[in-house]
């Protein structure tokens, strides 16, 4: 993904009371206006960098203009009634910017205010938004406790010796440096009962790339992954498993092993463009981007016919759903097993390495004063689509509908597929 830095600028907001500025600001990321004098400023403030820096108006059918026109006079009210009592309700505050940002598309979106004037008894001074906790619940495969999900695969995991025959099952907890995260991973051969063998990985984050450059642990397990899928003679594989499932994203180049491996050619695999300009248009164009074969593991999948199964369910995000999106549209041979996926497909970049861009990420994790927003930076399409606060539909859906939900199911189906290809 390209790299960018950000450009500075000095900008004063003038505020009108009931009209908005019909200019826009030139996108300013972490380095802008963090105090206001007023509640109406505030709002102001933030509606006009959102305008600027949100790379999605062209997928997001939301009103922007009449959000202006339908919240300002309600920011107003605040300030009146801080006049008034000294004071103003978080809860209140947090009611009107759900409101303002609840229904955007982007689902990695973190909206994060200070309340100017908080009341004494108040539990917290900060509103908090993000939309995708607020679409997500509202569908009908919806199950809480994502947090829990990783667990629990976990558990299914560490136990599956029970329910499957495996030759071979390997897991552990690899530091992904690069990312500053933690992944876990679990290698299983299954053997069929016709004695063909599906190698199999679960992983919790994208960060193969990373993992494999530290030469660890992580980077041994995920050697006897490929080995076993580059090596097992077409007579004994069956197919490959990926498994997405409580993905929660990560690292792009990753894709070099998950799909490299697999081609024989460069290929395009998506697109992004990022905002260029103040209006809520101005794109850059579209770039493409290519995957190239790699050599390390290398093996023509489609020419042997093997099965590729990716599981995927909606606590997959980001690259965690971004993958099999792609593993599907480039590799004929791929098919997807879950639930529509989260639906945060927007690439990021950090507010401080954007240069010449005005979309992004804006204001300051430090919420003693001010506002943080975190916003995608660049606009993804793939299969000639975009995608975001939407996610990917599987091949075949399997749900499990709640978080006691049993997890077999969606297994039996990759292998019961691979069996039938």
């Amino acid at each position: 993904m390209k790299k960018i830095t950000i450009i500075t600028a000095t900008i004063i907001v003038l505020f009108t009371s009931c009209r908005r500025e019909a200019d826009y600001m030139p996108y300013i990321g972490e380095n802008g206006k963090l105090a206001y004098s007023t509640y109406a400023e505030q709002f102001d403030y933030l509606w006009k960098v959102l305008s600027t820096g949100y790379v999605f108006w062209d997928v997001d059918t939301t009103d922007w203009d009449a959000m202006y026109e339908r919240y300002l006079p309600a920011f107003q009210e605040l300030d009146k009634k801080y006049e008034r009592q000294g004071y103003v309700p978080t809860d209140e505050l947090q009611t009107l910017y759900t409101g303002l940002v609840g229904g955007l598309v982007d689902h990695h979106l973190t909206f994060r205010v200070k309340n100017l004037h908080p009341a004494p008894d108040d539990q917290s001074s900060t509103v908090s938004v993000t939309p995708y906790a607020l679409e997500i619940p509202t569908r009908d495969y919806y199950y809480e406790s994502a947090g829990e999900e990783n667990q629990r695969i976990q558990f299914f995991l560490q136990n599956i010796e029970n329910q499957y025959t495996v030759e071979a099952h390997e897991s552990c907890v690899a530091y992904a440096e690069e990312l500053g995260m933690t992944i876990t991973y679990h290698y299983i051969l299954f053997r069929l009962p016709d004695g063909r063998k599906v190698p199999y990985l679960w992983q919790s984050s994208a960060g193969i790339t990373p993992v494999m450059l530290q030469n660890g642990e992580g980077a041994q397990l995920l050697d006897h992954y490929f080995r076993a899928i580059m090596e097992t003679p077409r007579e004994q594989v069956a197919g490959i498993i990926l498994d997405n499932r409580c993905n929660r994203g990560g690292y792009q180049d990753d894709l070099d092993y998950l799909v490299g491996s697999y081609l024989n050619q460069k290929t395009e695999i998506f697109k992004t463009r990022y905002k260029e300009g103040p209006g809520r248009y101005e794109h850059s164009p579209w770039t493409s981007y290519y995957q190239s074969p790699i050599t390390r593991y290398h093996r023509d999948i489609t020419a042997e016919n093997i099965p590729y199964v990716v599981l995927c369910d909606i606590n997959s995000v980001s690259m965690g759903e971004i993958e099999p999106m792609i593993i599907k549209a480039v590799l004929p041979t791929a098919h997807t097993i879950g639930e529509r996926t989260h639906g945060g497909t927007g690439p990021l970049q950090p507010a401080n390495c954007i240069d010449l861009n005005y979309g992004g990420p804006f204001g300051t994790s430090n919420l003693s004063v001010g506002h943080y927003v975190y916003t995608s930076t660049f606009e993804a399409q793939i299969s000639g689509k975009v995608w975001e606060g939407i996610g990917h539909t599987p091949d075949e859906i399997v749900l499990r509908k709640d978080h006691n939900g049993d997890l077999k199911p969606q297994l039996d189906a990759a292998l019961e597929y691979i069996q039938k290809h």
